[in-house]
């Protein structure tokens, strides 16, 4: 290979090289003209908001920042754990709970067509306006009263006690007072020979008899421990 061969092989070489750096440069700068109109917008929105908390934030603030998110890193890793048992909690029950998620919340509609949550919000401000008219100790006063109608109640459950006031309510329900008559003295001892008269005057004096335990020491019959008789020591 002479050396005019030589010289012009590397000529070529060189030329390549120029080539490639030269659309190496024309890429850079069509990158910097790309970037510097955006540059220039981040700049000048970074001083806009410089100036905005300009006077509000130092730099004492910001190493402060920096000391106090170094000091939580323990609780930001407390955190993630616990985050991380909630999650993998979640992926236990998801199975169990996914398929009765549509079941309840079918349930809570039908509760609502049903107004099950209008009874229960008026029940609450039924329960506010109680609050509001009443003092604490006339609170206290209506939980005592509550708790001597519960003993009542109980009592009430009582057969005996049911079929009285079934038969007595069907009474009074028969009962035509239009028909009620003046009736003297000799009336009344020729009403007193019926049958029905004398079953009635003998549970008229039962009653009286359950009416003269009241007297005693005044207190009621229903066995509370409120009204129930001191022991004397």
């Amino acid at each position: 290979m002479t050396n005019e061969e030589l010289i012009l092989q590397r000529l070529e070489a060189m030329e390549e090289r120029i080539a490639f750096l030269h659309e190496r440069a024309m890429g850079t700068k069509y990158f910097i003209e790309e970037v510097t109109p955006i540059g220039n917008h981040a700049f000048r929105l970074m001083v806009e908001e410089l100036q905005d908390v300009h006077g509000r934030v130092h730099l004492d603030d910001i190493f402060e920042l920096l000391r106090r998110g170094l000091r939580s890193v323990p609780n930001l890793n407390y955190c993630l754990d616990q985050l991380e048992n909630l999650i993998d909690l979640w992926r236990t029950m998801h199975p169990a709970v996914a398929p009765t998620w549509p079941h309840i919340i079918e349930g809570l509609g039908k509760w609502e067509q049903d107004g099950v949550f209008a009874k229960l919000s008026a029940l609450k401000g039924a329960g506010g306006k109680v609050l509001d008219a009443n003092t604490p100790e006339g609170i206290e006063k209506m939980g005592d009263a509550l708790a001597f109608m519960t003993v009542l109640l109980q009592k009430l459950a009582d057969p005996n006690v049911q079929v009285f006031l079934a038969r007595a309510v069907d009474m009074l329900a028969k009962l035509d007072l239009s028909q009620a008559k003046p009736v003297g003295m000799f009336g009344m001892v020729g009403a007193l020979g019926s049958k029905e008269a004398k079953e009635g005057l003998g549970v008229a004096m039962e009653v009286l008899k359950a009416l003269g335990a009241l007297k005693g020491d005044g207190c009621c019959a229903c066995g509370c421990a409120a009204h129930a008789p001191a022991k004397n020591d």
